[in-house]
């Protein structure tokens, strides 16, 4: 049987006030972290990944790069380099903060309220990328008027974080 790590739970100020199982914190409403990360190349353009068919949530939507919850003991920079590093096989890869956000939803079952750190990281178009077969079904860069086409024509084809994202913090990318 898997165990999952507790993630970090926070006030509704962000600031760390424990931790606990992420079904709990969705079933509680708990406020928790996020580290969004996205990846642009010398050329423009923007690294998506196309989730894969057994990931929870939004199975099979295009999103940024790598992201992932802070689990217990870590920041969110940590776990974005963590996660570049587990999802697209990318170490050591200089990242800056872009914004924070708060974000509330309810999905299904789920409370969803969370704190989001968006962050930007920039590499060669050729650089080698090792995709996590389990979460990641493929990898794409797009040119911002590809984006543009794609999330006006298909935005059920994205998650709703990613959109969110794009259009606030990447308008060159958004429509």
């Amino acid at each position: 049987m898997a165990t999952y790590p507790l993630v970090v739970v926070v006030d509704d100020n962000d600031n760390e006030v424990g931790s606990a199982m992420l079904a709990e914190v969705w079933q509680r409403g708990l406020y928790h972290r996020i580290a969004s990360v996205f990846i642009e190349d010398y050329q423009g353009r923007m690294l998506l990944q196309h989730r894969g068919s057994s990931v929870k949530l939004y199975p099979n939507c295009w999103d940024q790069a790598a992201g992932g919850h802070v689990d217990e003991g870590f920041t969110y920079e940590t776990t974005a380099a963590n996660e570049l590093a587990e999802e697209l096989g990318l170490h050591d890869i200089k990242i800056k903060t872009v914004a924070t956000y708060r974000f509330n939803a309810k999905e299904d079952s789920r409370t969803i309220n969370q704190f989001v750190r968006v962050f930007l990281a920039q590499i060669p178009s050729n650089t080698p990328l090792r995709p996590q077969a389990e979460e990641v079904s493929k990898l794409q860069w797009f040119t911002p008027d590809e984006l543009k086409r794609m999330t006006a024509e298909q935005p059920e084809a994205f998650t709703p974080g990613f959109l969110h994202e794009l259009r606030t913090y990447f308008p060159t990318f958004a429509n």
